[in-house]
Parts: C-alpha cells; sequence; structure tokens
C-alpha cells in the first residue's frame, strides 16, 4: 500500500491516527477501483457496442421497446423493494463480507448466457446483476461497526452506491464524483432518491448491456462485465463504509472529505511519477 504521513496536514488535522490511516486505504481502494479486468471487459465491450446500439435502436425503432427505460424500470423497482426490506436469508447481525466471490460467480453466469443470445438476454440479466449488486453491497455493510441493513440509513447508504459513477469511466475525478453524489441524494425523499440513483446507475449499465446485445459475440463481454461491475461496486461499498464510520467517529465530520480529498490528491501525484 502506498504510504503517506498526514500527521501534520492542516485538512487532516481533526482525525486520529488510526482514522486518518482509515481514509488512506478507502483511497488507495477508490484509485484501484478501475482494474485490470475493467480494462479488459471494456476492451471487449468496445468490440460489440456498436452494433449493441444499432440493436437496441432497432428494438426501439420496430417495437417500441425502449431499453435504457426498461433499464431504469427494473433498477427502481428492485431499489424500491430493498428499501423496504426484501433481504430474503440476510441476517442483519450475520457476518459480513463474506459472499463477493458467490456474487461474481453468479452474475458472470448470468452475463455469459444472456451475452449468448443478445438482447433478448436483458430480461433475466438485469435483474439478476442489479439484485446480486444490491446484496453484496448489503452483505459488506455489515462488516462495518455501526452500520444495520435492517435500518433506513443503512438501505440508503447501499442504494447511493447506485449513483457512484462506473467502472468504464475515467478515475481522475472519483473522489468528487464520490462527493457530487452523496450530497445530491443527502436530503431527497426516499421516492426522488431511489428515481435519481435509479436514473444514475441506468445510464451506466446501458453501456454494459449494449456491449453484450449481440448474440454469441456478446458472451465474452458480459461475462467480463458482470465480473468488472460486481467488482467495482463492492469495492465502492467497502470505500463507502469506511468514510460512513469515520465520519461516524469524528467530533466534526465536515473534516473527512478535505482529509480525504487530500490523501486521494497526494496519492495520485505519487503514483504519477
Amino acid at each position: 500500500m502506498d504510504v503517506i504521513d498526514f500527521s501534520r496536514s492542516n485538512a487532516c488535522a481533526g482525525l486520529s491516527p488510526a482514522d486518518r490511516a482509515v481514509l488512506g486505504e478507502a483511497a488507495v481502494k477508490l484509485l484501484d477501483a478501475r482494474n485490470v479486468i475493467v480494462r479488459i471487459a471494456e476492451s471487449l465491450g468496445d468490440l460489440t457496442s456498436k452494433m449493441g446500439g444499432g440493436a437496441a435502436q432497432f428494438l426501439d425503432d420496430k417495437f417500441g421497446i425502449d431499453v435504457a427505460g426498461k433499464i431504469q424500470e427494473v433498477t427502481q423497482t428492485l431499489l424500491s423493494h430493498f428499501m423496504t426490506g426484501a433481504l430474503t436469508g440476510m441476517d442483519a447481525e450475520g457476518a459480513g463480507d463474506r459472499w463477493g466471490w458467490l456474487h461474481k460467480s453468479i452474475v458472470m453466469l448470468s452475463g455469459a448466457t444472456s451475452g449468448f443470445v443478445g438482447l433478448p438476454g436483458l430480461l433475466w440479466d438485469l435483474p439478476i446483476t442489479t439484485g446480486n449488486i444490491l446484496r453484496s453491497v448489503a452483505d459488506i455493510s455489515r462488516a462495518y461497526p455501526g452500520e444495520n441493513i435492517d435500518s433506513e440509513d443503512t438501505r440508503r447508504a447501499c442504494i447511493e452506491i447506485f449513483a457512484m459513477g462506473s467502472p468504464l469511466a475515467d478515475d481522475d475525478e472519483a473522489d468528487i464524483g464520490y462527493w457530487a453524489a452523496r450530497a445530491s441524494l443527502s436530503h431527497a425523499s426516499v421516492e426522488f432518491f431511489i428515481k435519481t440513483a435509479a436514473a444514475r446507475f441506468g445510464v451506466v449499465i446501458s453501456e454494459k448491456i449494449l456491449a453484450q446485445a449481440i448474440p454469441v459475440a456478446g458472451a465474452a463481454a458480459g461475462a467480463a462485465l458482470n465480473y468488472a461491475f460486481m467488482d467495482y461496486y463492492q469495492e465502492m461499498a467497502r470505500i463507502h463504509f469506511m468514510i460512513r464510520g469515520v465520519e461516524r467517529r469524528t467530533p466534526d465530520p465536515s473534516c473527512v472529505r478535505p482529509c480525504f480529498g487530500e490523501i486521494v490528491g497526494a496519492l495520485r501525484q505519487q503514483r504519477a511519477r
């Protein structure tokens, strides 16, 4: 792990050494979130997404099937059910962050099978992928003191993950995007909160769907992209809950953002040398 001493930083002065270390770990995770798997998946997606875009337009023109609208509709329904407690078999007191591998395996299989048949595979891949990301994020939350998946606050925190960018986007401003997403959702009503998160995730997932829209050719892209998406949102969940924990412990939560921003900036400069 990259090591930088922030003990004399004005931005981090109000935080304990332990909490500065937590933010340092979260910053490393943020900068590493777009990993090699994501780049491979992105390359595979580029090979098929142009054809996929044509297929989506054909469905819209000939049959009135709005792929982007369908994505947002399904996502919004799943997020709404999550807020009302649809976490079958998940114990709030259970050990957290244990099933990441299983969720990755499920979405890879779903992506491969749906990509093999093309756009019709959206019918099962979208709810399976979105639902498993939700369950994985909720599972991860249980590993962090102060989070409780039976509480509305933690469930809202889980849904916030869906508004925090894409593994296919440039990460230069990832930390700014993280805080911007939180700020825009912090005081929203539950209904608007869910609609906003679903809309943002819908735009992100549309990129993935188009890359696996061509039968057979989309199978590899579907499996790789689903793995990449799951891995990315799992890491974003860990970052989110680590930062929430620091905010919960410090007397002045407002100092967390500038400290985190300074750490991210310093790490980015260090890696650029």
